[in-house]
């Protein structure tokens, strides 16, 4: 039986090939540092005419977070896994057979943060990323309002972090989820999540506001 995929399907075209393009960009740049500097000009010069080509097909903020939300399934703008958002690392989970989580993924120096190894907020991301989707699978759809995460072993650049989360429980309007990041297997991240429905009135009316606060 195929595994079910618990976060959206990457596509070969579009927003998502060309977000992609950007994360490649990224990390081509991260590599290269300050050897670039001779040719920072030209270079600057052609992101320049690239970022106001895309900025020309840009509806205004409100427009843009309205259509976000209408897309069906994950949300593909997620920071986290989104395959539409530049700034988000190649992130896939999938449905295991008990109802978890399980994903990987690899991350280059753009996510640095100690010499040689992931920075601890991009850990964090991760684990709150999936956690919150644990929920959603099943049947909650909730904010985090308490992540509980503690770093066991640094996690090196380029190493395959293997991404589990799981769902436990429901407490009124609060929910719960479980996971861990591993490499190989060391664990090298635990965490643990609080969430709030997000069909709790004073949830809903919290984000309710924002689009007119943001017109």
């Amino acid at each position: 039986m195929e595994a079910t995929l618990a976060t959206a399907q990457p596509r070969d075209t579009g927003i998502d090939a060309v977000a992609s393009a950007t994360r490649r960009l990224v990390d081509a740049i991260t590599r290269a540092g300050g050897a670039i500097d001779a040719d920072a000009d030209r270079i600057v010069a052609d992101l320049d005419v690239l970022t106001a080509r895309i900025d020309a097909h840009a509806p205004d903020l409100p427009e843009r977070i309205a259509t976000m939300w209408r897309q069906p399934g994950p949300g593909r703008f997620d920071p986290a896994g989104g395959t539409e958002n530049p700034l988000s690392p190649p992130v896939s989970l999938w449905v295991e057979p008990d109802g978890s989580l399980r994903g990987e993924v690899t991350l280059g120096l753009a996510f640095q943060g100690p010499p040689g190894h992931i920075h601890g907020g991009t850990s964090a991301m991760l684990m709150d990323h999936a956690l919150g989707i644990a929920n959603a699978r099943a049947g909650y759809a909730a904010v985090t309002v308490g992540l509980d995460i503690s770093f066991r072993a640094a996690i090196p650049i380029g190493s395959t972090i293997t991404i589990l989360a799981r769902h436990d429980g429901r407490d009124g309007r609060k929910v719960r989820s479980s996971g861990e990041l591993r490499v190989g297997d060391l664990t090298c991240v635990t965490a643990t999540g609080t969430f709030v429905l997000m069909d709790d009135p004073s949830t809903r009316e919290k984000f309710r506001r924002l689009p007119r606060e943001q017109a």
